[in-house]
């Protein structure tokens, strides 16, 4: 049974003869029933901010439970974003590894036709030069045999003129007219 203020100061006792002052016994029960009121105020008073603080301390709970869960899921989205950072500098890699195998590829590729060119422009330099040598070979031989049939077309020396030189003679004798 719960014993409030109002209970203490209705309270009533039977008057014998030698029992207490009735007077003292009502001004106890009413200081009594003063500070049962006073203690009765200030436990509801705690009551109710033990309510307010255990309902903050509940929304602390679900905060913290919150913060967690934000904090795991930015923990496990930064794990995520490093692994995909990784596998796309991977893949940026690999990727500039073959562009670079194929760069190298074409110009292997273009030194080997320049090679094969250049071995074309020796070999028709080499065939022109042959062929200008066969020229000069042949003019030459004309010369030489247009030099021996002046020399054996020249009038002999018996046979000139008085006065004639050597290289002043005709061209042709006259019997070759």
């Amino acid at each position: 049974m719960r014993l409030t203020p109002l209970d203490i100061r209705r309270q009533k006792f039977r008057k014998i003869m030698r029992g207490y002052e009735p007077a003292e016994v009502e001004a106890f029960l009413s200081m009594l029933a003063e500070a049962w009121e006073e203690a009765q105020s200030r436990l509801d008073s705690t009551d109710r901010e033990l309510m307010v603080l255990r309902a903050r301390a509940a929304d602390f709970d679900r905060m913290e439970g919150a913060v967690r869960e934000v904090l795991v899921a930015q923990q496990q989205s930064a794990a995520r974003a490093r692994e995909d950072a990784g596998k796309e500098a991977e893949l940026i890699i690999m990727d500039a590894e073959v562009k670079a195998a194929n760069l190298l590829s074409e110009a292997r590729e273009r030194v080997q036709v320049l090679t094969e060119t250049v071995r074309e422009l020796q070999d028709r330099r080499m065939a022109i030069l042959a062929q200008i040598t066969a020229f000069l070979d042949t003019q030459s031989r004309m010369v030489e045999l247009e030099e021996s049939r002046i020399k054996a077309e020249s009038v002999p020396d018996d046979r000139r003129l008085p006065g004639e030189e050597a290289g002043d003679g005709p061209i042709l004798e006259l019997s070759e007219l």
